[in-house]
């Protein structure tokens, strides 16, 4: 639903973004980003493509190299411990102990440092998506590490949109992401 006054769009959910402001809102991001590896960092081995098997036909990691350099900062470190927060079987009950909390706060606290998140925080709270720093962390807590349920036919908590996104979900034995 959008609302028309004052020459002003404004949609419920903030102020409207054309294309060009979320192209120039992107290109921004890409410049700001600090942690963006830089050539030489990773080393990819694609491998071989699975086909319709389903199967991993590559005999290697996909990454043969990442640097440390790369790694050791603290977005990356706070990240890092998030990957074995999480059951990667669905239908499996997920749950999250103090312990995982206090490390995807963590990881909210040390992604909004970043110079990203702050040119990010700004351009929310001027299309007014949202009113400050602790409501962005809040909605990014929600998005990210909230459980639910992958299927409606069933009521079983097995995932959150950070555990299908980073992590991967494994059913009947087939990785999905």
């Amino acid at each position: 639903m959008v609302f028309t006054g004052a020459s002003i769009e404004r949609s419920v959910r903030g102020l409207s973004v054309s294309k060009v402001e979320l192209t120039e809102f992107a290109t921004t991001l890409w410049d700001r980003d600090d942690n963006r590896n830089a050539t030489g960092d990773l080393l990819l081995d694609v491998g071989n493509y699975a086909g319709t098997t389903n199967t991993d036909q590559s005999p290697n990691n996909l990454f043969t190299k990442v640097s440390n350099s790369l790694l050791n900062g603290a977005t990356y470190q706070s990240f890092l411990k998030l990957m074995d927060n999480y059951n990667p079987y669905t239908m499996q009950l997920e749950t999250t102990s103090a312990k995982e909390d206090a490390e995807e706060n963590d990881f909210i606290d040390a992604i909004m440092e970043t110079r990203v998140m702050t040119y990010t925080l700004n351009f929310l709270i001027n299309k007014d998506y949202v009113s400050s720093s602790t409501d962005l962390k809040a909605k990014l807590k929600n998005m990210w590490f909230k459980l639910y349920s992958r299927k409606t036919s069933y009521s079983t908590i097995d995932s959150s949109g950070f555990e299908h996104t980073f992590v991967g979900n494994n059913t009947y034995f087939i990785i999905i992401f």
